[in-house]
């Protein structure tokens, strides 16, 4: 039985797990005031980050030339627990990260009032968990099994937004995104063992590297009919123009009783890579009364079937000399995402925010291919307000969100933690995070 355990906890580590985020659409908000209203925004004209939620609505944006900056600073931990074997895979991490830059300018092109640069970081992962399991003191047989998974995962969009609006209420934009994809993942296993009958150590690396730059575009339809306004926004899936880098490296040792039985590396560069955004369509709504004002937005993502971002090609072992086949899966299930909001106005020059997100995982804990660390919904709820001196526009706030699961369904990925009857897995996932932003006027 303590073979079969290590052995499970070897084969968990060097699978490749998807990213917790990379399952989720809503995890990220962006902009100033539509950050305080967790991105509850599509119907609705707000700020500079209507480029990304809905950019028909800029046509109604009432200044010439403004600059938009925001930065968020982010406080995260993901965990996997398993308290009856005193096990714990856990990973933290804390950062400044800018949430989105936009620049409205004064140039009128096909019936355009301006036209609007902007930046954001869509994905933005960062991952290293880590993690221990050995026998308990005075046992027979000894053993220590550690693993190490580190996974990064970065999609910045640039884009250029045009609106135009027709008469007073209906207006419709676009914009188009130029997508900057860097993937790694990294993983570590070591494993040792020794008993009466049976000793040995086993060590595994892998690591997996690409980029891709790809293109998209978001269009999008406003009414502003007030008290009430309407918006539907599309994303378009991406389309693949290169990727400058695709690399593998693995290797494997494995010696029990001084024996080796498993040994091999190789190395793979210059690999064809691509990575797949879905479609998505977003309906928003807001009713504004003359102090609150009330949000809604609804958006569907579509599912992408199953694809390898990689693919190297399989390689002869030296111990023994068996072909090796390797690979990472991506598959994605359709998912709809809502989140609330509201804005109430305190003085002539200040207003209290507050939004609730329901953030939908599109993934499935019983799926085994789609071996994920969060793959169960969360929830984000952001509180904050807003204040004008002169000419700029302040923003302060913060927002809490996570999400889990008490005991976990099993698949592959909770094996790591050992396939033993009765084991609790536990799982979940936790955000903390504040935000400071402004608009300069000119």
């Amino acid at each position: 039985m303590l073979i079969r355990i290590i052995t499970i906890l070897a084969l968990a580590v060097i699978a490749h797990p998807l990213v917790a985020q990379d399952s989720h659409y809503w995890t990220n908000q962006y902009g100033t005031e539509s950050w305080l209203l967790g991105g509850a925004v599509v119907g609705s004209r707000t700020d500079l980050a209507s480029t990304y939620y809905n950019p028909a609505s800029l046509a109604f944006y009432p200044d010439t030339t403004a600059l938009q900056t925001a930065i968020s600073f982010n406080w995260s931990r993901t965990a996997i627990e398993a308290k009856d074997l005193d096990l714990e895979l856990r990973s933290g991490s804390s950062a400044p990260l800018p949430t989105l830059v936009s620049v409205n300018l004064p140039i009128k092109l096909f019936g355009s009032r301006s036209l609007q640069l902007s930046f954001l970081k869509r994905t933005n992962v960062r991952m290293n968990l880590n993690g221990i399991a050995y026998s308990p003191a005075g046992a027979d047989t000894n053993y220590v099994v550690t693993g190490s998974i580190i996974r990064e995962l970065f999609d910045s969009w640039f884009g250029i937004t045009w609106s135009r609006s027709f008469g007073k209420e209906h207006a419709i934009g676009i914009t188009g995104y130029f997508s900057a994809v860097a993937s790694t993942y990294s993983s570590a296993l070591t494993t040792g063992i020794s008993g009466p009958n049976t000793s040995g150590a086993t060590s595994h690396t892998d690591y997996q590297t690409y980029d891709n730059i790809r293109f998209l575009a978001k269009a999008g339809y406003f009414y502003d009919g007030r008290p009430i306004s309407l918006g539907l926004s599309l994303t378009t899936p991406s389309l693949k123009l290169f990727n400058t880098f695709g690399e593998v490296r693995t290797s494997q040792t494995s010696i029990i009783n001084d024996s080796v039985v498993t040994l091999y590396g190789n190395r793979q560069t210059g690999l064809e890579a691509q990575y797949k955004t879905p479609l998505s369509i977003a309906f928003g709504a807001t009713w504004y009364a003359p102090k609150t004002t009330l949000f809604l937005t609804v958006e569907w993502f579509d599912g992408l079937d199953s694809y390898t971002p990689l693919q190297p090609e399989p390689f002869t072992g030296t111990i023994p000399a068996t072909t090796v086949i390797y690979g990472t899966t991506v598959k994605r299930y359709g998912i709809a995402n809502v989140g609330i909001a509201m804005r109430q106005q305190m003085t002539a020059t200040t207003s209290l925010y507050v939004s609730l997100i329901r953030d939908g995982s599109s993934l499935k804990a019983e799926d085994e291919a789609d071996e994920a660390i969060v793959n169960y919904d969360l929830y984000h709820a952001t509180l904050g307000w807003q204040f004008t001196i002169d000419k700029t526009v302040i923003t302060a706030g913060g927002i809490v969100g996570g999400g889990f699961v008490d005991d976990a369904s099993s698949s592959s990925f909770d094996q790591f933690v050992g396939l033993l009857s009765g084991v609790q897995i536990n799982r979940y996932f936790l955000r903390i995070g504040a935000l400071i932003g402004i608009v300069a006027r000119f």
